[in-house]
């Protein structure tokens, strides 16, 4: 096997991934404006936006590596979000507010843009195991950090108050 027989690095990551990078971070944007603040004592506060930040990290990070586990986890999350979203919005339109209607329109934009990422050249050479470098994927995982510290931050969605309220909020 030659270096020509293998499939070539695709080094600019594609719009799609932009995209979704933005529309989660925007979209997390909506929901700290529409909930407001965590009210819980400082210390859980950050706690939750650490804990969030990392995680939302691991999983862009898998996601734009194209990894399999973490890649399916990310379709179930954001078509369950969509569909119960969608239904809820069927079931109850009287009863919808902006709010509601904003975020189902963010996760279906999300869940277009995963899959127009997913038919990217970028996303099948990452599927046969050539990775991205770590700088060229920074600004996206900056992005996803930015998203996680934000819905660590939000307040629980209801009316739960408590002054020890840790959540990983996606």
């Amino acid at each position: 096997m030659t270096v020509h027989d293998t499939a070539p690095i695709v080094d600019k990551i594609p719009t799609a991934a932009w995209a979704l990078a933005w529309l989660f971070l925007v979209g997390q944007c909506v929901e700290l404006v529409a909930r407001g603040p965590n009210s819980s004592d400082l210390p859980w506060v950050v706690a939750s936006m650490a804990l969030t930040a990392l995680v939302v990290y691991w999983f862009a990070d898998g996601v734009l590596r194209g990894r399999t586990a973490r890649l399916v986890i990310v379709w179930i999350i954001l078509s369950a979000a969509t569909s119960l979203g969608l239904v809820g919005l069927l079931i109850e339109p009287a009863e919808a507010e902006t709010t509601d209607l904003i975020s189902c329109a963010f996760t279906v934009a999300q869940l277009i843009a995963l899959g127009v990422f997913c038919s990217s050249d970028y996303f099948t050479t990452q599927r046969s195991r050539q990775d991205a470098p770590r700088s060229t994927l920074a600004p996206l995982l900056m992005i996803a950090v930015a998203t996680g510290l934000l819905g660590g931050l939000t307040a629980p969605d209801g009316s739960e108050s408590a002054p020890i309220h840790l959540r990983i909020g996606l």
